[in-house]
């Protein structure tokens, strides 16, 4: 899914890296961000989007209220925003890796990385429109041709330029929030069973009924009908006004974040992170940015729990906290994973995550497959109907089983069916 550190070049231009010329860490760093991308994202997969937003209350079609509070401290606390954060983080990596091996080998670079970003373009808008609303690839593609300025500069020009997009996205989303927390007045999230509503029957006439507002109990039901129950119009409609919601928030907030990643991403590629230079970098990411994420992650999570409730004002604070938040926690976690890797520690774990990591592309498309198919409406039809704390043990399962078909297709392929497919795409001719 990243623009990794997966092709080299010679006297024709590209050809795929080795096994042992691979940096074995930021594979399996890839590999796990998947798992919690993963865990983070069953909860739109499973639920109406301002369900899959909030804490649980007592409304909800739940029976186990405690154990779905414990999942959703354990979302909040240590997956979200962290791990897409984590996998932004490597998108940076991945290009300064490919850039530098470009400069390197005196070839130009800049049409063959827009064409991969054209590609993954394409492969972003069928997957949004014909999958799942919550697609990050198109995000990734619209963002990632600032990377050809980002991969010029120097690290700590980089690192403020980080700093300086966090606080942006910081001041504009919570401001944002801030306003819509003081000013709209939002129905509460009630049963979504539809017994005790009278929903319009179709997609449309449900969101001009909830005044084409997410929050309203109308939109609500009517989205988990359509997603449960059908007819795929009706589904169809709802995925694609969540994905404009969606492409607009990133306008305003998301996409701020992901750039500031990219931007802190080069930097740790050519600071070092990942080699043998990067200890004391990696030692700063786990002993200070780690615990500093975790304690605000926690301080937004009593604030959510608490007092946002009655102080609406308080969805502005906390949105402008994540944004630095994430990013420390992120930063942790690739310090710590890398830290354990190059120590030799869980080696058959190690290398059955690197495999997932290198076949990113095709696993983060599987597990969209693999999800929709479990909860809409055409297949097992589970959707609104799981409680939210099994959506953990189910998304550990799900990455668990790709990532032995990752490690078993590497045994006998050298790429993932997807990564494969990117790269003819990108060559114009089968490789």
């Amino acid at each position: 899914m990243t623009q990794s550190h997966d092709s080299e070049f010679d006297a024709g231009g590209f050809k795929p890296v080795s096994t042992r010329e691979r940096i074995q860490s930021i594979d399996v760093v890839r590999g796990i961000a998947l798992l919690g991308i993963l865990v983070v994202n069953s909860l739109f997969f499973a639920f109406p989007l301002m369900q899959a937003m909030s804490p649980p209350e007592a409304t909800d079609a739940s029976g186990s209220p405690i154990l779905d509070m414990i999942a959703w401290w354990i979302m909040s606390v240590f997956f979200q925003y962290k791990f897409i954060s984590l996998f932004s983080l490597l998108f940076g990596v991945g290009a300064a890796i490919q850039f530098a091996r470009a400069k390197a080998a005196g070839r130009p670079f800049d049409l063959f990385f827009i064409r991969r970003l054209a590609i993954l373009l394409a492969f972003g808008l069928i997957h949004a429109l014909c999958f799942w609303y919550g697609d990050v690839l198109v995000l990734y593609a619209l963002i990632g041709i600032w990377l050809l300025l980002l991969c010029r500069l120097r690290p700590k020009a980089l690192v403020a330029i980080g700093i300086g997009l966090l606080t942006f996205g910081a001041v504009l989303g919570g401001g944002l929030s801030t306003l819509e927390g003081a000013f709209q007045d939002t129905p509460a999230l009630m049963e979504l069973d539809g017994a005790t509503m009278d929903v319009p029957a179709g997609a449309l006439e449900a969101m001009n009924s909830a005044q084409w507002n997410p929050q309203h109990p109308n939109w609500s039901a009517a989205e988990n009908r359509a997603y449960g129950e059908g007819p795929y119009a009706d589904l169809l409609l709802f995925r694609a006004t969540t994905w404009f919601f969606y492409l607009l928030m990133a306008a305003f907030q998301f996409g701020w974040h992901i750039l500031a990643m990219f931007a802190f991403g080069v930097a740790m590629y050519k600071s070092d992170f990942f080699g043998e230079d990067g200890n004391r970098l990696r030692c700063w990411a786990v002993a200070a940015a780690l615990p500093a994420g975790l304690l605000l992650e926690v301080l937004c999570a009593l604030c959510t729990v608490l007092w946002q409730p009655d102080l609406p004002a308080l969805i502005g604070a906390t949105t402008a906290i994540h944004e630095y938040s994430g990013f420390l926690m992120a930063f942790g976690y690739a310090g710590l994973i890398t830290w354990i890797v190059r120590a030799g520690g869980l080696r058959l774990f190690a290398h059955v995550a690197a495999c997932t990591g290198r076949m990113a592309l095709t696993v983060y498309l599987a597990e969209t497959l693999i999800m929709t198919s479990a909860f809409y409406f055409y297949g097992g039809g589970l959707f609104g109907q799981v409680d939210r704390f099994w959506l953990l043990p189910l998304s550990l399962g799900v990455w668990s089983a790709l990532a032995i078909f990752s490690t078993l297709w590497l045994a006998n392929f050298k790429q993932g069916p997807m990564e494969w497919l990117w790269r003819c795409l990108s060559y114009g001719r089968i490789r």
